[in-house]
């Protein structure tokens, strides 16, 4: 059998497990109601994790066009956006996204005189993430799911202990991939920064 990552159908079974139900063979057509449930809860935890912004879903520099109303739609998939403050004016911009489009709280406005690069976060696909982060998700997922339906304290305990060791090995994923450090921190930024008379701030 070919090794691959973890597929969002094994992830479901998976999560299937937790409680003791059957696998499915299948994810499409008419599912039984746990793997419906543990279909949807697999996105739902999926969504909540990749929220937090990790180095695969974080992209920097990406540029956001303007509509033909001079406003700027953001896809459903964008979960974040935030402007460099070292590369746009503070006193000119503070946007997030609202009902669809980047708002400016500044200028109280959805419209803009051009283009922007923004950094945001996007929420993937299950099949595009890393396996790290797929295997976290699955077992995050499987937690969550078994103390729905069941509530068995020792089971917890063993799932919460698997849990940890899956975020650690993510967060040392993240720390070796993501080549963190303070000089790419906006408030570090700031105080090693703070006498530069050119500074933004």
């Amino acid at each position: 059998m070919a090794q691959s990552s973890t597929t969002e159908l094994e992830a479901v079974n998976t999560i299937l497990s937790a409680i003791g139900e059957a696998p499915v063979n299948s994810l499409s057509g008419t599912l039984p109601i746990d793997a419906t449930q543990a279909k949807n809860l697999l996105t739902e935890i999926s969504r909540e994790v990749q929220a937090a912004g990790w180095h695969y879903n974080s992209f920097y520099d990406y540029t956001l066009s303007r509509d033909t109303d001079n406003k700027i739609p953001l896809a459903d998939n964008i979960m974040r956006v935030d402007l460099d403050i070292n590369k746009y004016n503070v006193t000119t911009y503070d946007v997030i996204k609202r009902g669809g489009f980047l708002f400016n709280k500044k200028e109280n406005t959805y419209v803009f005189d051009k283009a922007l690069d923004a950094k945001v976060i996007l929420f993937l696909p299950f099949t595009e993430l890393p396996e790290n982060a797929r295997r976290y998700i699955t077992i995050r997922a499987a937690r969550v799911f078994q103390d729905r339906l069941l509530g068995a304290n020792t089971l917890h305990g063993f799932q919460a202990r698997d849990e940890a060791n899956a975020l650690a090995i993510l967060k040392q994923e993240e720390m070796d991939t993501a080549d963190h450090s303070i000089f790419n921190n906006h408030d570090s930024y700031y105080i090693i920064n703070r006498n530069d008379k050119g500074s933004s701030y």
